[in-house]
Parts: structure tokens; sequence; C-alpha cells
């Protein structure tokens, strides 16, 4: 089964944005042999042999005339996608393979940066990670800042930017639109952009920052570019550690596997899952592999074929202390996965806001030696019947983020988490 190489998060799923191609080329005859090549695909390969409750064979008919306005890639791919949305599915959609660059995840991919994270808070785009000794943090922006333009454009025009994609619910909208944000902080080292922003006094700013070069760029697959894994591992206490990583590679783990050897002996272990991208199923099960003393059943991975069930194995040194998971709506595909599978095994608590529920696994195909297609062939159900796709998680302990809390320095979804595995060790101490 292909599931367990790796969720298509790395690959073709980044290529479902608005397409800006301009290439030409195509007969009609060659766009509607695309167009039959997408619809027989999707016919035969698609996890849901009702799809989603869409009438497959009438959306053939509709969006099939319209081959004859399409005059490029361009209006070719809208048209694909419009036919392709209406399954609403993640992981699903199409795109010219030219475009990767322009549409792949800032966290993973960009080659430069600034040093800061964001967040759509209450619908501002609002600062709360700033990485000491970065061009931002040069320049002074600091957590809880409120960001109006990024090279001129506020939150509103950026948004009208941006094509949603599926599946439609807030949370996966507020994903796409942070990631538009995202793809406007990053870039290419050497490159500028400038910030205007307001203070915790409320005054107004405007910095232009040179991007920095990212290091130790890795290859994670044929077609897409350089991309900068990072992990990290940190104490909070003298008890507490804390693990954060941005994707779970699909070659291996041992970047986030030697931070958690650095922990070991921590009693209580936050891993902070908030803007990790996903990636390598396998990865995920290796890091859980750690937390578990015995083989555990956790679903199986289902299409209109065949159900496979799939467990965690014990991995490596075992990990002894109290663990909790922070997820948020930038958490997504294997991140969200992890965060489902604890709560189905009782690893420990999740912590955060409910993810966006991108949680399908996807079949790539070239077509016309120049579009990608992505078609969900398979779906998750956990033991508890539950499909997480759309769904997203739901933590166990809902905490926002909040501008005047990041304003005096208080990340309150990492303080709860602290929290909750202090209470978790004074229980053990006690016992």
């Amino acid at each position: 089964m292909r599931k367990a190489t790796y969720m298509l998060l790395l690959s073709m799923t980044l290529l479902l944005h608005s397409c800006r191609s301009q290439e030409n080329g195509m007969t009609e005859k060659q766009r509607l042999d695309v167009f039959e090549q997408v619809w027989k695909l999707v016919n035969e390969h698609f996890h849901d042999a009702d799809f989603n409750g869409v009438d497959w064979q009438k959306m053939r008919r509709e969006y099939e005339p319209g081959i004859a306005a399409c005059t490029n890639t361009d209006s070719l791919s809208l048209l694909l996608n419009d036919m392709l949305f209406e399954l609403n599915s993640s992981h699903c959609g199409v795109g010219p393979l030219s475009e990767i660059e322009r549409v792949i995840s800032p966290y993973l991919f960009a080659a430069g940066d600034i040093g800061i994270d964001v967040r759509i808070l209450d619908g501002r785009i609002v600062v709360t990670t700033v990485s000491a000794s970065s061009p931002a943090d040069r320049a002074g922006v600091k957590p809880g800042f409120t960001i109006n333009s990024i090279d001129g454009l506020a939150l509103s025009e950026i948004e009208a930017r941006v094509r949603f994609r599926p599946p439609f619910n807030e949370r996966n909208r507020k994903f796409h639109l942070t990631s538009e944000v995202l793809r406007g902080l990053y870039g290419e080292p050497n490159t500028t952009v400038t910030l205007a922003f307001t203070d915790e006094a409320e005054q107004s700013h405007s910095r232009t920052l040179m991007r920095t070069e990212r290091k130790q760029a890795v290859l994670l697959g044929a077609g897409l570019p350089p991309a900068f894994p990072r992990s990290s591992a940190m104490r909070l206490t003298g008890k507490i550690a804390c693990l954060r990583f941005n994707a779970f590679r699909p070659s291996d783990m041992e970047h986030v596997l030697d931070d958690v050897a650095k922990v070991a002996d921590s009693e209580g272990l936050v891993i902070d899952l908030r803007g990790n991208d996903g990636g390598s199923v396998e990865g995920m099960k290796l890091l859980l592999g750690r937390f578990v003393s015995r083989p555990m059943k956790y679903g199986a991975y289902v299409n209109r074929h065949e159900r496979d069930e799939d467990s965690i194995a014990p991995a490596g040194d075992r990990y002894r202390g109290k663990v909790v998971l922070l997820v948020d709506e930038m958490s997504i595909s294997a991140a969200e996965n992890m965060a489902g599978i604890f709560q189905q095994l009782g690893i420990g608590k999740v912590i955060g806001q409910r993810t966006p529920g991108q949680m399908l696994w996807g079949e790539g195909y070239v077509l016309h030696d120049s579009i990608a297609l992505a078609i969900p062939v398979y779906r998750l159900e956990y033991l508890n019947g539950r499909n997480p796709e759309n769904n997203g998680i739901s933590p166990d302990v809902e905490v926002r983020l909040k501008k005047e809390e990041l304003l005096r320095g208080k990340d309150t979804q990492l303080e709860k988490a602290v929290e909750v595995l202090k209470s978790e060790i004074r229980k053990q101490e006690a016992y």
C-alpha cells in the first residue's frame, strides 16, 4: 500500500493554488484529453465510491463544455480545479509543474526569512514569535505586534489573492490565508520585504528587512526544491522540555530523534506541532514509537477496495516522562494524525486549537508532461470510527493565542501545556 510512503503534503497537495502560469500552446483537443484523463483518474481511483455524495458523471457533463473557453494552462487549471473542488477533499487538485516553487510551504521550502512567525488573530496579522538576532529582532519587532501591510499589501488585499481550497471549513480557510501571508514574509535570500506594523503602544512603524539565508538544505524528492527541515529541543523548566520541528521527513527522522534524546531525562515534554507541515507517515510512526511500550493499533486506511489496519510499534529508547502535544490551524496532515493517534492511544493530552482536517492520502500523476494532478486514494478511520478529514483534531484542552498576552511575552498555549504537565508530574509523584 502506498499510504505508508508519505502523504502528498510535500508535493502534489501543494499545487492546488490558483495557477498563474501563462503557458499557451495546447490545442483544444489536447485540453479535452487532459480533462478526460483527470475525470477518468478520479473516477477510477478516488477513495470514496460515492465521491463524497457528488454525482461525478454529472460533473463531467457540466464542466466539459467549458474547455472551449480555456486559452492557456491557467484557465484550464482553474476549470479543472473548479470541478475537483466539488468533491470537497484535501489532497485533490491540479496545477502546472512550473508553479511548484511559488506555492509550496514557506515554512519548509523558503530559502530566506526574516525570523518571525505570525497568526491571524481577530482579523489581524499578529507576530507570535521572533527569533533572536534575526532581521526582525534587530528591527525591534516583538511578539504581539500587528503587521498592517507586507510590501504595501494589507491583509484584505492578500486575502483577495487567495483561492481557498478544500476541505471548506473556517480552520482550513485560515490555514490558507496564513500561508499566503507567510509567503510574503519568506522569500529568496538577500531580498527585502517592507513591513508596516504597530507596536504595544499602537505606534506605527515601517521597516525594510533583508531576508537571511537559511542553512542546511536537504532534498526531499524529485521535482521539489531544497527544503529546510528544522528541529530543536530546549528546557522550559528544570523538569520540562519542549521539542519543535517543522516536518516529518520522508527519508528519516534522525534530526528530531536526536533532539528527543537530548531531553530524555526530563519529566515532561511538550511536542510543539504548531506550524508543522506534516509529511512522512513512517516518520510520524517512528517518533510515536518512542512513547509506547508495546504495539498498539490506532486505525485503518480505507479506500473503495481495501481496509488496511495500522499500528504504532516501540522504536528506540522509550521516553518515560509525561507528554503533551500543541496544535493549531497550521498543524496539518501527518501533524494532525499524530495528534489524533495521541488521543486514540492515550499517550498524552492535545492542547491548542482544532486542526484544519487535511487528512487524506493521495496519488500523484503528471499529464501532458507539464500538469500535476493529485487524487486522494485513502482515508483514515480511527478505532472509534472517526474520520479526521475535514473534521480535524479537536484538542483535549482548547487554548487560543491572545495578542495582549503575546505583548506581555506570554504564549498562552505553551503555558497551558506546561501547566498540564506540571499537574501530571505532581500526580505521578504523589502516587
